[in-house]
C-alpha cells in the first residue's frame, strides 16, 4: 500500500482496497457490508460488521457508496439496512446493480453518466469513492477500472493499478476485455 493511501481495518470489515487515483481522491472496493457467512454456506447480514466497514470507508474520506449488487443476491433486508446504517454514519448510498460475473448492462449504463459525474467531482476534491459488490472484487474493481481509466490511465494500467492493489480484481477475462473495449471507444 502506497505510503499516502489512508489506512484501514482489512480484518474487522469487508474492505478490500484503497486505491489513489490521478484525480487526486481514492477509490475503495468493499464487499457487501455486513455480509457474512454461515459454516454452512448461509449468508446472513451482520448489523456491527455492516455499521464498522461503513464507519471504515467514512474514515478512508468515502462520502457516498454505490452498490452493485442485485438485491436478490442478498440476504432478506440488505438493502434497507445499509440505507438505514449509511445515512446515520454520513454516507450517501446508491444502487445500480451489475450482474455478478459479468459486465455492465443497458440499465447501469444508462444511469452511469450521472453516477460517473458525481463521482469525478468527489476524486477531483480529494474524496474517496466507495464501490461494493458482494465480494468486492469482480464488480467492484470494474469500475473501479473504468473510473481510472476516466481519469485518464490507459486500460492496461488501470486493471494492474486495481489489481496491485487486491490481487482478485476484476476476476474473469469478461471484465477484462469490457474494460479493453471501452478504451477503443
Amino acid at each position: 500500500m502506497p505510503i499516502d493511501t489512508p489506512r484501514f481495518d482489512a480484518e474487522g470489515t469487508s474492505i478490500r482496497a484503497v486505491i489513489p487515483t490521478p484525480r487526486g481522491g481514492y477509490l475503495a472496493m468493499t464487499g457487501f457490508p455486513g455480509l457474512l457467512t454461515e459454516v454452512d454456506g448461509t449468508p446472513y447480514l451482520d448489523p456491527l460488521q455492516m455499521t464498522e466497514t461503513l464507519e471504515g470507508l467514512r474514515n478512508v474520506g468515502a462520502r457516498q457508496l454505490l452498490v452493485l449488487t442485485e438485491e436478490a443476491e442478498l440476504p432478506e433486508g440488505a438493502f434497507p439496512s445499509i440505507k438505514v446504517i449509511s445515512q446515520r454514519v454520513g454516507l450517501g448510498v446508491y444502487f445500480s446493480e451489475i450482474i455478478d460475473f459479468h459486465v455492465p448492462g443497458d440499465a447501469f449504463l444508462s444511469e452511469w453518466p450521472a453516477y460517473r459525474t458525481r463521482f469525478e467531482r468527489a476524486l477531483d476534491a480529494g474524496e474517496t469513492v466507495a464501490l461494493s459488490c458482494q465480494y468486492g472484487a469482480g464488480r467492484s474493481g470494474l469500475v473501479a477500472a473504468w473510473l481510472l481509466m476516466g481519469a485518464g490511465l490507459p486500460a492496461a494500467k488501470a486493471i494492474a493499478l486495481v489489481r496491485n492493489h487486491f490481487s482478485e480484481a476484476i476476476e474473469n477475462q469478461l471484465q477484462e476485455d469490457w474494460l479493453l473495449e471501452q478504451e477503443k471507444g
